[in-house]
């Protein structure tokens, strides 16, 4: 069964915040055109995680990662994130959900970071 990963942000009163966000998700699915790539939102713009798993369950897929554009893991991803995806796991039957690490914790990330700042 396919797999979807939702491309977690938190979300932003300005709209041009979203920007790199969409620019990620896009170059992503471009890349790889088999895979199924939904950018969604924690809270402020939709569409939301939870409508968007919801969506995806009713077309039949069960198969979730969620890969958080995080800089680190903070009350969100150690609190938020964990009791939403439990209220869906017992809302929606035998769907599967693996949630990655922050984005920002990446080895790879980090030492872009360091580039782009030296």
């Amino acid at each position: 069964m396919p797999e979807v990963q939702f491309l977690l942000a938190h979300g932003s009163r300005n709209p041009q915040w979203r920007r790199p966000f969409e620019v990620i998700a896009a170059r992503l699915q471009a890349a790889q055109p088999q895979r199924r790539i939904m950018l969604c939102y924690l809270e402020m713009w939709a569409p939301s995680l939870d409508d968007a798993i919801r969506k995806t369950y009713t077309a039949g897929l069960r198969q979730y990662r969620i890969s958080p554009i995080f800089w680190s893991s903070g009350r969100h991803l150690q609190e938020d994130l964990p009791a939403l995806v439990a209220q869906l796991q017992a809302e929606l039957p035998g769907c599967e959900i693996v949630i990655d690490d922050p984005l920002g914790e990446s080895e790879l990330i980090i030492c872009a970071a360091l580039q782009a700042l030296q």
